[in-house]
């Protein structure tokens, strides 16, 4: 008789360990969102997606690039589609109805992100796909369609050392020119790109794998293991959303809970749950917020607040 039911995937504990009095910058695919907001939710100092949601890692290097040297975008940045202006290299939802107001959106978010990263002690990216789209009238590699009709769009795969190169060399600029000390850490986005065929989905996810392992080895990045954690422990539908592409939550809180044992110690974790108490507490919404009952529960926060905030000094 089997004593287990699944293929366990076996993480070795991580020797560097993620504390409260770090800050961690998340960019890259839906699957960034989804950790990263369990990190805001445990009460971690973060910035998440500041060109928004990236699928390709062509995009997330120049991404990283013009937040790193703090290139901000001009108008030829910028294309405009039916009511709205939209940057080709961010997602769509950094749009505006004039160019000046979606420059200034952007270009906000290049200056607060360049100070982020500077003093950052994680990068954590996640690579969803190495098909990449190109407005074919300028060959702008666009970080998302932004509904542009198809025929001035080009589809291309990039290759495993187009990937490595890209990364490679915007991680090393950032090391040697703006942050020493910033460690970083990659997953593979465990969310299938259905449309781009299964063919082509399998065929993406095997570019970016063996990139990842090239960047590991060269580049001094660590590696966790989500798509193998859905791929193998979790190889069920029942853990998808009802799309059967993305990932359910319960399988995002699977994935944060083996995150947490490999990068949190004991103490860390004890301390995640009374931040996470605090972030459930803050987001309750009353029927009534008149009741001195719910006066004693806001009183509550501040009192759980001031002992947490107390508590993450002391282990700084």
């Amino acid at each position: 008789m089997r004593d287990n039911f699944f293929t366990e995937v076996k993480i070795e504990e991580s020797r560097e360990k993620i504390s409260h009095k770090q800050s961690i910058m998340f960019i890259g695919s839906c699957f960034t969102d989804e950790i990263g907001n369990k990190f805001l939710q445990h009460g971690y100092s973060i910035k998440k997606n500041p060109f928004g949601i990236l699928y390709n890692p062509l995009s997330i290097a120049v991404c990283l690039e013009k937040i790193a040297k703090k290139e901000y975008l001009t108008k030829e940045d910028l294309i405009k589609v039916e009511d709205y202006y939209y940057a080709y290299s961010c997602h769509g939802d950094y749009r505006a109805r004039t160019e000046e107001e979606c420059l200034a959106l952007i270009n906000n978010s290049i200056e607060e992100s360049h100070s982020f990263l500077s003093k950052a002690d994680y990068l954590i990216l996640t690579l969803g796909s190495a098909w990449t789209y190109w407005h074919i009238p300028n060959n702008y590699l666009m970080g998302n369609c932004h509904k542009v009709e198809s025929k001035f769009i080009e589809r291309k795969m990039l290759s495993q050392q187009e990937i490595f190169n890209a990364l490679d060399k915007v991680i090393n600029h950032i090391r040697e020119n703006l942050n020493p000390n910033l460690k970083v850490v990659i997953t593979l986005s465990p969310i299938r790109h259905w449309r781009e065929g299964w063919h082509d989905n399998l065929l993406s996810k095997s570019t970016l794998y063996l990139a990842i392992e090239e960047l590991r080895k060269n580049t001094s990045c660590y590696y966790f293991p989500s798509y193998e954690i859905v791929m193998d422990e979790l190889r069920d539908y029942r853990f998808y959303a009802q799309d059967l592409l993305h990932v359910s939550e319960t399988t995002v809180e699977y994935i944060w809970q083996k995150f947490s044992q490999t990068y949190f110690t004991k103490e860390t974790q004890e301390l995640n749950k009374r931040f996470y108490k605090l972030w459930t507490m803050q987001n309750h919404r009353p029927l009534n917020p008149d009741t001195e009952a719910y006066k004693k529960h806001l009183n509550k926060i501040e009192i759980l607040k001031e002992e947490l905030q107390k508590e993450t000094i002391q282990n700084l």
